[in-house]
């Protein structure tokens, strides 16, 4: 036996149900795998989380079947989820997603809230032997608890999970791998916090590392987002020495692979019946709901009843930005509304005092909020765009720095100390765009459905619809 051994890890993370990627991946997985096995050397496959993306029609016509799919007929032997797995699917849909997956999922920090163990579709850790090297993987995912227990999981912080998870397993094994959800500055918090980690394949943060990052011995590797690069982390492992004595990371381009054509043709068959599935009529619309981000709009002032309605708020915000494509009179079907709002954004509400409601509008309707760039937290738009409102009335003055005059809620004159009931997006809740809703009370988040799941109920209130043409901002001249 040679006093050496090569592993490599092929690694993607972040595709997002980019189909088009897919079958040039496939091609990737294949063609290394292959020729380094030809080489008598280790490879393992992996994917780190939000393969799945229900934003593509797809993903959500299946709830992510279609990407088990992929994902067998590619290669892949271990995953970790992302939190679009996690959090976007109802938890039945999460138990069933992996029914027949001929990979291995590993996830270290998710439990079953009514039975506090493992998901059964799922391990806490797996160790791969190979004939001359053991690899101790492990996986983690970010840990989002307020959503994910309301959607009947318990998600724990993982750094104590991974000490003790390397603590009881370094001795046993020549190799640690972490698959990580987790994000790029956690990874670097873990490589410098964490003795025994050998290499972190990273996720979620969408960073870009062509030849990864070496932190406190630990190497880190992250491929960016949406399949343009598969990675790839090469390590020797020294049998005399007993470790581990190079380790290196480079990307490759998947364009620079021909597409598998049985997995552009599996994909093409998904794609028709995901047409026949989402094309089908819900609803039949008396006038067309315009999206417009800079100012009000019936589409804006719809979306925040709907919220408003299904948490039985007192209030509705919701920001224009969240709309991205018109829906025109006449027939409306799911897929119309996938295009619309393919945000994997739920509904939430929060108690505000009426000071903290009349100071997050008055700083919504500030230019650089109203055309602010948004990234992350779900959305999958482009600006903030003008906050549609519900149960408001508002007088405001339009100079370069807009202010509020009067704000009526419900008929009456907002009170600054009387508490109201808001009903919002959860977005908020993560990006921090406004503070003052943070500072409320009693948070609630309204899962597994999402924002276009909702209107697709509210579509139906013709009362809704119609109310929704009555403006609720009114722009005055200065007193």
């Amino acid at each position: 036996m040679a006093d050496t051994c090569t592993l490599h890890m092929l690694h993607t993370n972040d595709l997002h149900s980019h189909f088009n990627a897919m079958p040039r991946i496939a091609t990737c997985l294949r063609i290394c795998r292959g020729e380094w096995e030809r080489r008598g050397e280790n490879v393992l496959t992996v994917d780190i989380g939000d393969h799945m993306d229900r934003m593509d029609m797809k993903s959500e016509a299946t709830f992510g079947k279609t990407n088990v799919g992929v994902m067998n007929r590619s290669g892949y032997q271990y995953v970790t989820i992302g939190n679009n797995e996690g959090i976007t699917l109802p938890k039945e849909k999460l138990d069933q997603l992996y029914h027949g997956a001929s990979f291995t999922v590993i996830t270290g920090n998710l439990l079953d809230a009514a039975s506090s163990a493992v998901p059964s579709w799922s391990l806490p850790y797996v160790i791969h032997d190979f004939p001359n090297l053991r690899v101790a993987l492990l996986g983690m995912t970010i840990p989002f608890i307020p959503s994910y227990r309301s959607m009947g999981w318990e998600v724990m912080e993982p750094l104590p999970l991974i000490r003790a998870q390397v603590a009881a397993l370094r001795s046993q094994v020549d190799v640690v791998v972490l698959l990580s959800h987790l994000g790029y500055q956690e990874d670097c918090r873990l490589a410098k916090e964490v003795d025994g980690l050998d290499v972190i394949l990273g996720a979620h943060t969408h960073h870009t590392l062509h030849q990864g990052e070496r932190v406190a011995g630990t190497l880190i590797a992250q491929t960016g987002r949406f399949g343009q690069y598969v990675g790839h982390v090469s390590l020797v492992w020294d049998r005399t020495a007993g470790k581990v004595s190079a380790m290196s990371a480079e990307l490759f381009a998947s364009n620079d692979y021909p597409p598998d054509e049985q997995l552009t043709a599996f994909l093409q068959a998904e794609q028709e019946a995901a047409e026949k599935s989402l094309l089908r009529p819900i609803a039949n619309l008396e006038h067309d709901l315009q999206v417009g981000w800079t100012n009000e709009t019936p589409f804006g002032s719809f979306l925040a009843a709907s919220i408003r309605k299904w948490t039985r708020a007192e209030v509705g915000l919701a920001n224009g930005g969240l709309l991205l494509a018109d829906l025109h009179r006449g027939s409306l079907s799911f897929a119309d509304l996938l295009q619309s709002v393919p945000h994997p954004i739920n509904a939430c509400a929060v108690t505000l005092s009426g000071v903290q409601l009349a100071r997050i509008l008055e700083q919504a309707i500030q230019p650089e909020i109203v055309h602010r760039e948004l990234r992350g937290c779900g959305f999958r738009g482009k600006v903030e765009g003008w906050m549609g409102v519900d149960g408001l009335r508002i007088r405001y003055v339009a100079t370069e720095r807009p202010y509020i005059l009067e704000i009526e809620v419900n008929g009456q004159p907002l009170v600054a100390n009387r508490e109201y009931r808001v009903g919002t997006v959860d977005m908020f809740m993560y990006n921090r765009l406004f503070p003052e809703l943070l500072q409320g009370s009693h948070i609630q988040f309204f899962l597994p459905e999402m924002l276009r799941e909702v209107i697709a109920t509210t579509v139906q209130d013709q009362v809704l619809l119609q109310n929704a043409f009555h403006p609720r901002w009114e722009q005055v001249s200065s007193p």
